[in-house]
């Protein structure tokens, strides 16, 4: 498990993906989120954005919705 915060490197939420990407040697990352800003970040780092439907935001556009995090598992 890995994680990261700009609190801690300073960088935005983006970048802090590619950071954990790279760090971890991921291959076919997701970013499951819902706001917009989670939406910015995944579109940053180039990788698909799964829209927890779930919980507090909205978001424009996504890859995937899910309704229920076990669903994430019917995804990939």
């Amino acid at each position: 498990m890995d994680f990261e915060n700009p609190g801690r490197t300073g960088l935005s939420k983006g970048k802090n993906i590619n950071l954990i990407i790279e760090r971890n040697n991921l291959s076919t990352p997701i970013y499951v989120g819902d706001t917009e800003g989670d939406l910015n970040a995944a579109r940053y780092a180039g990788i698909p954005f799964v829209y927890a439907k779930y919980g507090f935001g909205q978001v424009s556009e996504y890859d995937e919705v899910i309704e229920k995090f076990d669903e994430l598992l019917n995804l990939f």
